[in-house]
């Protein structure tokens, strides 16, 4: 007989592994109860969804949560890709006996998404490591992350998107370890549904799916992989019913999906672009030369904070040691490759332009999954290193009993630092801006909205609450679609719209406002600049919160117009909506009005000066423009004090010009206006494009009241 060889002696490892090798093991395994491990995804949603729940929001935030909630609940189709999943259970939501309102409810479907989310999170750490508590800092990280939990508590996809790609990874760990069949149709069918909820949901699930069908080929054999793909092929139903909810009598409802080829058009995003995020347009909203490098820093770079600062560390540790221990090569190394797959892919198709704080805002949304991705690196890594620590400082294996309570701790610290910009609780400024608007609306009025932050909340307000009935509200963007233009004539037989899109090469303003005469026309928001059609005949008074489009033998006096004025304000309030965060969509709302508010004091001062400089307009001016100077955080030269809390904001030149102009009219008959008048133009010079056509006159204002003032010396 030979020799018997020893085994290779291995290093000390108990502290540091497991039995397997791993470097994943809890500190005290065999002190952990058995229930705490079983519990810790469940305490992991119950936490978050308690969170979500209590600072949901009340109504309609910004951007798609009008249009998608609104299309869902009145058997419409939202823009694509349709997203036909969401508005199925968006419709079941809204019938749930619970909250106040459809749209509260629908909220709720985000948050329980987003919370499930979370939990999953937690069970594929847990799954891979044996450490839950690990799994419920994870879980932490990912459910206070600002851009998770915003879209938590408001009517959007992303809730869902991030809960599939949570249950699929869930899924995928799974087969990892067992071969399951019945896993790998859970996968497939999983995927499917997926991908009727979000598209970008691809960039995780297409490599777990392969990667499993793989894994699983000698179980499944050929039948099983056809199997499997009729189980995702399944998933996809959900398409079939934007066919009839095309052809519904909805208002709102995106295109034409009576055929084979307008349904397929509208889930591979022709309108927009399918390999990109949007057409490039003169408004540079999207642009052709794409923005891989922007996209992938406020992706990668600011997932810093968006994690507490140590979520990307923990994350790069996790991987690091996961990969080099055999047990968890394989999760470490696909979870690296999905993360990166998605990040970078995703960030080669985007064109946002990031030129504007609110485009951050829409960006955000898309790093959701990229901070799941994290998150469960995180609790890869919280679950390595913990363990080393407590091998090499025997003192500090006590501490590693209060991993649960650390995981607490990340939870509160996320709150607390997040809370501010994440609470929609008392966010009411979408419903306070539209039922104020809509009130001051005549009877039977076209209102056109212009802009989506504005557009979509009223569509849930107009069609889903029933405000104002008797109007017909029409979204500027939609119509430059003929397919919309063409719904709107069937569904409101009443209505004058000429044949085609609206735009340069189409009809233009003054052709509604002449084929609609028993009809008043509202704009919310500003018109086209192209479009000056309605000068031939009309003209515009800018009062409250909307401009309406009055023939000019019909134009308000003054005192009619400041009376219709104080009416269509009634008790509205600017100042929650520009206190929101400077990139958040509530924030561009009150840019918005506050364009409005300069436009009411530019009318006014028309009024002055077609009553020869008559001194009450002029107050009416003063009085809306300072206000304006106040909300944008004040001007000490000219002694108008900030609102407290409020951001600099850059109102542009025309203030300047306008406050200039009225104080030289009131300087008349009250001479404490004088000092005011030079600092105001002095402003307006400074700020004016070179080519500004009333720069020459405000110059020469300048240095008659400079000559002036040193003949007064």
């Amino acid at each position: 007989m030979g020799k018997r060889r020893r085994a290779p002696r291995r290093g000390k490892q108990t502290d540091v592994e497991n039995a397997t090798g791993s470097p994943f093991a809890p500190a005290s395994s065999d002190d952990e109860p058995a229930a705490w491990a079983r519990l810790a995804p469940y305490l992991a949603f119950l936490f978050l969804a308690a969170l979500y729940l209590a600072t949901l929001q009340p109504s309609v935030a910004g951007g798609d949560s009008g249009e998608l909630t609104a299309a869902a609940l009145t058997g419409g189709v939202p823009h694509p890709s349709g997203y036909p999943l969401f508005a199925l259970l968006a419709r079941l939501f809204a019938e749930l006996p619970l909250g106040h309102s459809p749209i509260w409810r629908v909220n709720l479907l985000s948050a329980l998404s987003m919370a499930a989310a979370a939990g999953m999170v937690c069970a594929v750490v847990q799954s891979w490591t044996r450490n839950p508590a690990a799994g419920l800092m994870a879980a932490a990280l990912f459910g206070t992350s600002p851009v998770v939990w915003l879209n938590a508590t408001s009517a959007e996809v992303f809730g869902l998107n991030a809960m599939f790609v949570g249950l699929a990874f869930l899924l995928w760990s799974r087969v990892e370890r067992t071969l399951s069949r019945r896993e790998v149709f859970a996968l497939l069918f999983a995927s499917g549904l997926a991908m009727c909820n979000h598209h970008t949901f691809v960039f995780v699930g297409a490599p777990l799916v392969l990667r499993s069908l793989w894994i699983a080929r000698r179980n499944l054999g050929a039948s099983g992989v056809a199997l499997a793909l009729g189980f995702g092929l399944c998933g996809l139903l959900p398409y079939l019913y934007l066919m009839p909810a095309s052809a519904s009598a909805a208002v709102v409802s995106w295109g034409d999906q009576s055929t084979i080829d307008g349904l397929v058009a509208l889930v591979l995003r022709r309108d927009y672009g399918t390999f990109s995020m949007g057409r490039p347009t003169a408004e540079r909203v999207f642009v052709a030369e794409g923005t891989f490098f922007p996209t992938l820093w406020h992706m990668w770079g600011q997932a810093f904070p968006r994690l507490l600062w140590v979520g990307p560390p923990l994350a790069l540790a996790g991987l690091y040691l996961g990969m080099k221990s055999r047990p968890t090569r394989k999760a470490a190394s696909l979870l690296l490759f999905v993360f990166c797959f998605y990040g970078l892919t995703y960030c080669s198709l985007s064109n946002l332009s990031i030129s504007r704080p609110l485009y951050l805002s829409i960006l955000g949304r898309f790093c959701i999954e990229s901070d799941l991705l994290l998150a469960i690196a995180s609790g890869f890594g919280v679950a390595a290193l913990l363990p080393r620590l407590g091998a090499r400082g025997p003192a500090l294996r006590p501490w590693l009993r209060l991993l649960p309570v650390s995981a607490g701790a990340v939870f509160a610290v996320g709150v607390a630092v997040h809370a501010g910009v994440a609470n929609g609780r008392n966010n009411t400024v979408f419903r306070d801006f539209l039922t104020t608007a809509f009130a001051s609306l005549p009877p039977n009025a076209i209102v056109i909205s212009v802009g989506d932050e504005v557009t979509n909340s009223a569509f849930y307000f107009h069609e889903v609450e029933k405000l104002r009935p008797d109007v017909i509200h029409l979204g500027r963007t939609y119509l430059a679609a003929p397919w919309y233009t063409a719904r709107q004539r069937r569904l409101a037989r009443d209505l004058y719209l000429p044949e085609g899109g609206y735009g340069e090469h189409g009809w233009n303003i003054k052709q509604l406002l002449d084929g609609n005469p028993n009809r008043s026309v509202i704009v919310i928001g500003h018109l086209d600049d192209w479009d000056q059609s309605w000068t031939d005949g009309y003209k515009l008074a800018a009062y409250g919160l909307v401009h309406a489009l009055v023939r000019a033998s019909e134009f308000p006096t003054y005192e009619e117009w400041a009376q219709l004025d104080r009416k269509a304000m009634d008790s509205y309030d600017l100042v929650p909506a520009l206190r929101a965060p400077e990139e958040s969509w509530e924030n561009a709302l009150a840019q918005r009005v506050l364009g409005t508010q300069v436009g009411r004091a530019y009318l006014c001062l028309v009024y002055s000066s077609e009553g020869g400089d008559a001194p009450e307009p002029a107050r009416n001016a003063l009085r809306l423009l300072e206000d304006v100077v106040a909300k944008a955080g004040g001007d000490e030269r000219l002694g108008i004090a900030g609102w407290p809390g409020m951001r600099k904001l850059d109102i542009g030149p025309g203030v300047w010009k306008d406050l200039g102009i009225a104080y030289e009219i009131l300087s008349r008959r009250e001479g404490r206006y004088d000092p005011r008048i030079a600092v105001a133009y002095e402003k307006f010079v400074e700020q004016a494009d070179a080519d500004d056509p009333d720069l020459p006159a405000v110059r020469k204002i300048l240095e008659q009241t400079r000559a002036a003032g040193a003949r007064a010396r």
